[in-house]
Order: C-alpha cells, then sequence, then structure tokens
C-alpha cells in the first residue's frame, strides 16, 4: 500500500504518548458510570490507574507507540465522555483537573487524535495551562491538523516548533509531507520537504514514497519514475510501496507495460508484491482495454502465492464484460462463486445481456444465461429492461417457450414496458410451435401493456389460426386489425363444402 494511504502507526511516528497515569492520593474513587474498571471520577478529578494491555509498547529511547484505533477507541471511550462533560475552566491543577504537567498534556492530547477525537482535542488545547510546549506536543498538533485535513495550519504550527528551538522527528515531517500530497499541493509538499534538508533531518523510504505518490496522483510520472531512479542511486533502498506508487503512477496513463516491467524488477529485488500492487495492474489492463492480459496475471498472481481478493476479481471481471469477453467473463464470475465473493448488480445485469447475446448463436450460453437470471432474482437484484427482453428472445432462440412466457410475464407485472419486438417475436416462435393459444395470451398480454400490434403479429396469428381451422377467432382478429388501422396480408379463409380453394370472406 502507498504510503500516502498508510495509517500514522503504520508510518512509526514517534511520539510521547503513553496511557495515563494519576495518582490518587489518598481518594477513594468513586466509578464512572460505566462498566470501565480503569476509570474513575472524583468531584472534577478524573484518574486513569496504569492500563495493563499489551497493545502499548513504550520505551523511553523510542518513545514509539504501537497502537490500533479499536483499542484506543474501547479502552478511552469513558474518557472521552468524562472530559466532554467537564468544562474546560476545570481541566487545569489549580481548578482541580487532571492536567499537572506537559506530559499530562501530551498523553491525552495524543490518545484523543489517535480516537479521532478532533474537536475534544481542540478543546483541551484551548485554555492556557501555564505550560510550556515541548517537541511532542508539537508534533502530535501537526498530526491532528493534518488528520483534519488542514495541512496548512500543520505546516504553521511547524513552524513555531522550530522557531522555538525544537527540531521535529522525520515522521512529523513525512505526516505533514503526506497530507500535502494527498490534497494535491505537490509545491508545498516540497517546501517541506527542503526545510528537511535544511535542518539536516534525513528523508526515510517512507518519505520518498509519499512524494511518489504526489506525482503520480498529478500525473507526472516521468518525474516520479526519474525520482525513483534517483531513490535507487542513493543509500535508500525502495520498498514494495516505492514501485507500487510508480506502477499505479504508469497504470493511470495508459502505460501499463511499463508498469509490468517495474513489477519484475520488485521480484528481481526479491519484493514480494501484495494484492494491491497487482490490483493496480488490473485498472491498468481495464483502461487500456486488455483484460485477457489480466487473465494471465491473475494465473501469475497465483503461481506467485499472492492470494487475490474481492478486488481483483471484480475489477477483472469489469474489464472483461466491458471489453466483450464474455466467455472469460463467465468463468472468472464462476471463480468468484466459488470463493463466495459477491458480484454487483450491475456487473450481473452486464454480464446477462451479454451471455443472452452469445445464446443467440452459441445455443450451449442459454443455460448459463438461465442460471445468472435465476441468480439475480434469487438475490433480489434489479434485472434491468433490456436484461428481461434479452432473455425472453434467448428463451425463444432456444425453444424454452414457458420459460420466455413467464419471464414476459413478470416484466409486465413488476412495471416494465417491453418492446413491441419482444412481443411480436415471442408470437413468432409460439405459432411456428403450434401453440396458438398461448400466443394469443401473450397479443392480449401485448394489447393491455398498451402497444399497438402492427401486421407482423396479426398475420402470424391469423395465419396459424386458418391452418388450426379456428376460424372465428381468425375472423375476430382480422375484424380487431381493421379497427386498429392495420390491414393484415393475411385473412381468415371459409371452406365452401366440395370445394379445394379459399375466398376471401370480407
Amino acid at each position: 500500500m502507498p504510503c500516502s494511504v498508510l495509517s500514522l502507526s503504520q508510518q512509526h511516528l514517534v511520539f510521547s504518548v503513553t496511557p495515563i497515569i494519576s495518582t490518587l492520593r489518598n481518594i477513594t474513587p468513586k466509578p464512572l458510570h460505566t462498566k470501565n474498571p480503569f476509570v474513575y471520577i472524583y468531584g472534577t478529578q478524573i484518574h486513569f490507574p496504569q492500563i495493563k494491555t499489551q497493545s502499548w509498547s513504550w520505551t523511553k529511547q523510542s518513545c514509539s507507540l504501537f497502537l490500533d484505533k479499536d483499542t484506543i477507541n474501547s479502552q478511552w471511550q469513558d474518557v472521552v465522555e468524562a472530559i466532554r462533560a467537564l468544562p474546560t475552566s476545570q481541566f487545569t491543577e489549580q481548578n482541580g483537573g487532571f492536567i499537572r504537567t506537559i506530559s499530562d498534556f501530551n498523553h491525552l492530547l495524543a490518545s484523543l487524535v489517535l480516537a479521532d477525537e478532533f474537536e475534544l482535542a481542540l478543546k483541551l488545547s484551548s485554555p492556557s495551562y501555564a505550560l510550556t510546549p515541548d517537541e511532542y506536543t508539537y508534533s502530535i498538533w501537526v498530526n491532528l491538523y493534518c488528520k483534519k485535513d488542514d495541512p496548512q495550519t500543520a505546516k504553521s504550527i511547524l513552524t513555531h516548533m522550530l522557531e522555538d528551538g525544537f527540531q521535529p522527528k522525520v515522521a512529523t515531517f513525512t505526516t505533514l509531507i503526506n497530507s500535502f500530497c494527498k490534497g494535491g499541493k505537490l509545491q508545498q509538499a516540497y517546501e517541506v520537504f527542503e526545510v528537511m534538508g535544511q535542518i539536516g533531518c534525513e528523508p526515510t523510504i517512507h518519505t520518498y514514497n509519499c512524494l511518489l505518490k504526489g506525482l503520480c496522483f498529478l500525473g507526472r510520472v516521468e518525474e516520479a519514475h526519474e525520482l525513483l531512479l534517483n531513490i535507487k542511486k542513493s543509500k535508500k533502498k525502495p520498498d514494495l510501496y516505492t514501485y507500487t506508487a510508480v506502477m499505479d503512477g504508469f497504470c493511470k496513463v495508459g502505460r501499463s507495460n511499463e508498469a509490468l516491467e517495474l513489477l519484475e524488477e520488485a521480484l528481481e529485488m526479491g519484493l514480494t508484491p501484495n494484492v494491491v500492487t497487482y490490483n493496480t495492474l488490473f485498472n491498468g489492463y481495464f483502461k487500456e482495454g486488455r483484460p485477457l492480459d489480466g487473465v494471465a496475471l491473475l494465473r501469475k498472481m497465483k503461481e506467485e502465492n499472492c492470494v487475490p481478493d474481492h478486488i481483483t476479481y471484480s475489477t477483472l471481471l469489469h474489464g472483461l464484460l466491458k471489453w466483450g469477453e464474455i466467455g472469460a467473463a463467465l468463468s472468472i464470475y464462476k471463480e468468484m462463486l466459488k470463493l463466495e465473493f459477491e458480484v454487483d448488480g450491475r456487473m450481473m445485469n452486464s454480464l446477462l445481456r451479454g451471455l443472452c447475446r452469445r445464446a443467440r448463436n452459441e445455443k450451449e450460453f442459454l443455460e448459463d444465461a438461465y442460471e445468472v437470471f435465476v441468480k439475480m432474482r434469487s438475490r433480489r437484484l434489479v434485472v434491468d429492461p433490456v436484461g428481461y427482453e434479452l432473455v425472453i428472445e434467448a428463451f425463444c432462440s432456444g425453444n424454452k417457450l414457458d420459460k420466455a412466457m413467464e419471464c414476459l410475464y413478470e416484466v409486465v407485472r413488476i412495471g416494465y414496458s417491453p418492446k413491441a419486438f419482444t412481443f411480436s417475436n415471442l408470437i413468432r416462435v409460439l405459432c411456428l410451435e403450434g401453440e396458438v393459444d398461448k400466443a394469443l395470451l401473450v397479443f392480449i398480454v401485448m394489447v393491455k401493456d398498451g402497444k399497438s400490434p402492427s401486421k407482423v403479429p396479426f398475420n402470424l396469428l391469423i395465419n396459424e389460426l386458418n391452418q388450426q381451422g379456428m376460424l372465428l377467432n381468425a375472423r375476430y382478429l382480422y375484424g380487431l386489425a381493421l379497427k386498429c388501422g392495420v390491414v393484415p396480408r393475411n385473412k381468415p379463409e371459409v371452406y365452401l363444402p366440395g370445394e379445394a380453394r379459399c375466398i376471401d370472406f370480407f
């Protein structure tokens, strides 16, 4: 995954963050009105006995935090509620509050930021505590405003940090550069990068990854590729995210072959591409109209023991459908079903339409089309009107007339209005099979649906009625045609006793 989308913990941000440890000072605590055994409230004081959890890893030398957001939310929910309820004037020690040192402030502020409690973190920052911000205070504020998508304010805070004589850690710079790059503000990102060089802060590969992602986001792939070449010439070692970022840039501008070369290069370096790296190429092949190359890539992916995910299959299926590769799309669809990956309704409709069109000439696709149709109905997915019409047509061409009629009745019942051609086609096939009774039922549905019959259904029905000796029906239908302003080519026949010819009745 490219650096620009990494979480803060994944970027190894260095902050002075530990659980708040308060001295109870001979006070018998009362449990807060929750089930959390780690939080107590007494008057306006909130006490946090040390939370023992393997989620925290703290050393004084590294000041590193390894904590997932879910743990923060579960451990600090009661803390958040308690602080939210207190006026800001009661935060400080002078008013009986719980902030006594800058360390107390940093601990709580960082926890609120990690829990995405931005407004509460700003509330905590608003009073004057007569405390001097230290390096970690500034770093946490930079992080806060970056997470709030306000890198400009974060940059101002970084400037104050430098003016106060503190040197930000590389992770703080990287966070700010990443925030600018995500917003497409590459000039500001490079300004921060230049400050790093001026104060002698050595960028990491994560820093470069953010710049690469920003360049590719703006379509400046040549610059991104040049930066990659410079990284390889330096002491820095490109990682998987480095290659993935540039591959993504190439794919977005239709240069998937160059992206594939980078993938091969990453493999030669001993890097193990993950599913995100491969999905980048699948997107590129899709956009360039090369979905069958995606099928080959899927095989290669499996050979490299990288397990495809739902995005992999969905992207590949979408590309195959868009570019008309129905046979390959059907195979991928069946593979998705085996893996219990869900296919969205839009692609199911595309697959259904494609299979029905193929079934006109290749009858073996008819059963697959019907299975897709049944699957859609079982999942209560909306089959679009064109899909229904093609299903009816496919059943007609495959001589599945009962299923065709069932679909026709269903589509009318749910409020769609099939084209007159759909009705006429079904009437034609029913008449060819001698099913004139059913053909008349379809004709009645057609009229009730508001369709004005053309000469075609009248001619078909009158001809078949004549052949089956249903002359009264043929006469009635002929009269109805005339009332509709249609003069059928075929007319009702009357056979006189002893004569082997037909005469016009009218």
